[in-house]
């Protein structure tokens, strides 16, 4: 978890992760862009300089110089955890991950139905104002799968997610998996701990990467924000004579 404000949504998430106040507090800090990270997007992992790195503890951190500049940061909440086997980590029941599953049917057995909604899926698409850029009105289901037949990429995984949990009630076998209570994953550490995520250029290579500090300790905070600070002057040093 790296967001903030947080909503009813973050409150049970961080019940689930068994977070201290002081991680939470953490997160105040965060900037109001966090959308990447050592694992997401299109980061290489080759070995090189712009290869994303992990740092086990505070005392790795390494000197800030005109070769390391520290630009971006957010702290996220952890809970260590496997997939979870019951489900294939889908968090659905047996009968709604089937249906999830037959939605693109890439075992090819003949149930694809992504392109073979119903009108109730429809509506509920509708009414969680899916669909709207491509029509005016709410459309019939046979125009919306007329729609997306013609399209490369019709439905996205949000489509998927409201046409699925729409047709399993119908079906009165909607429900989440029982063995990890909906989450796709299970827990193996007792409670949370709080993790950096930094980003650095290097501008003489002319390359970045991300560089994730696994481990954080309450005590070692103080010296965490001196060395986001110093990040963030060596940063406003640069523009300073800027009127």
């Amino acid at each position: 978890m790296r967001t903030y404000p947080i909503d009813e949504y973050d409150l049970n998430e961080l019940k689930v992760l068994n977070a201290k106040q002081w991680m939470i507090n953490a997160l105040k800090m965060n900037p109001s862009y966090v959308c990447w990270g050592n694992h997401e997007d299109h980061m290489t992992n080759k070995g090189q300089w712009d290869s994303p790195i992990e740092i086990e503890n505070v005392d790795s951190l390494w000197d800030l110089d005109e070769l390391n500049e520290l630009v971006n940061f957010y702290f996220q909440i952890i809970r260590d955890s496997v997939n979870c086997t019951e489900c294939d980590n889908s968090g659905l029941n047996k009968e709604t991950k089937q249906i999830s599953d037959d939605w693109y049917d890439f075992d090819r057995t003949g149930k694809r139905w992504c392109n073979d909604i119903t009108q109730d899926e429809v509506d509920a698409l509708w009414e969680h104002h899916r669909l709207r850029c491509d029509f005016k009105e709410k459309p019939t289901a046979n125009e919306v799968n007329t729609w997306s037949r013609g399209k490369c990429l019709g439905h996205d995984a949000i489509n998927e997610s409201i046409c699925v949990e729409t047709r399993a009630k119908r079906l009165g076998v909607y429900g989440l998996c029982p063995a990890c209570n909906g989450g796709g994953y299970v827990f193996t550490a007792p409670e949370a701990h709080l993790e950096l995520q930094m980003w650095f250029l290097h501008p003489r290579k002319g390359c970045s990467r991300g560089v994730l500090l696994k481990n954080i300790n309450e005590n070692e905070m103080p010296k965490v924000i001196e060395y986001l600070k110093e990040a963030a002057n060596r940063n406003a040093d640069r523009f300073a004579k800027l009127q």
